[in-house]
Parts: structure tokens; C-alpha cells; sequence
């Protein structure tokens, strides 16, 4: 076998190798994390089901469409967190998507019946689906 033929399957085999990796990580990035029917919230756990059944559940507006949702704040100060105002929060997904936001963001902020989290005055990409846990940060 001549050299050129030889590095050129010693190329490919590297090349394989890298795509199989390559894809390996973006499934794994793909596979939820956490529990679907627990909201972990400062490390205490809160069923989904008892979450809207153990806070008041109010109406609102955000762009344009009406929900159905507890205020964050209430959650929040239910959690036993020190000084809340002092503090921001991360907002994890099932899915590994996060965003962190303010006290004064979670003021005005709701979590749906469909496990979303909402701040009708911020864009939607701080809407957090499938949400798995709020961090204190």
C-alpha cells in the first residue's frame, strides 16, 4: 500500500471518529435532565400538581395572549430564601436551557399550568419550557 493511500485511511478513520464523538455529545445534550413532574426551587422539591393547587392561581397578559399562572415571587418566598431581593436566579429546562434574571424580573413574573416560566414585560426567549429548577445565583 502506498503512503498517500495509507494517510488518507488514517484521515478518514480520524474523521469518522470525530463525527461519531461530535454526535454522541449533541445526543447527549438532547436528553431532558431532571424530574418532569418535580420543580426543584433552591433545593426544596415542589410537585407540579401541588404547586398550583397550593398557590393562588391568577390570570394574566403577556404578548397579547391570556394565561393562567402563580406569581414567582410567592414561589420564591415560599422556598426559604435569605434575603431574596439580593439575589438573581437561574432558570434551568429539562433540555439544559437556562436564563438568569433579576428580583425585579421575578416580581413580574409567572409560572403557567404548562411548567413554563413568563415575564410578560422581557422577550420570549427568557421564557423558560419545561422548566426543571430555579437556581438562587
Amino acid at each position: 500500500m502506498t503512503e498517500s493511500k495509507r494517510l488518507n485511511l488514517i484521515l478518514g478513520a480520524v474523521a469518522i471518529t470525530i463525527l461519531l464523538f461530535s454526535f454522541s455529545v449533541y445526543a447527549y445534550t438532547l436528553m431532558p435532565k431532571g424530574d418532569s413532574e418535580i420543580l426543584v426551587v433552591n433545593g426544596m422539591e415542589y410537585d407540579w400538581d401541588a404547586i398550583f393547587s397550593d398557590f393562588e392561581v391568577t390570570g394574566f397578559e403577556a404578548n397579547g395572549l391570556q394565561y393562567e399562572g402563580i406569581r414567582l415571587v410567592d414561589l420564591i418566598l415560599d422556598a426559604d430564601i435569605e434575603n431574596p431581593e439580593s439575589h438573581s436566579y437561574r432558570f434551568n429546562a429539562l433540555d439544559g436551557y437556562q436564563k438568569d434574571v433579576t428580583w425585579n424580573d421575578i416580581q413580574n413574573g409567572y409560572l403557567t399550568l404548562e411548567h413554563r416560566s413568563v415575564f410578560p414585560n422581557m422577550t420570549q426567549s427568557f421564557w423558560v419550557r419545561d422548566l426543571a429548577s430555579i437556581e438562587v445565583i
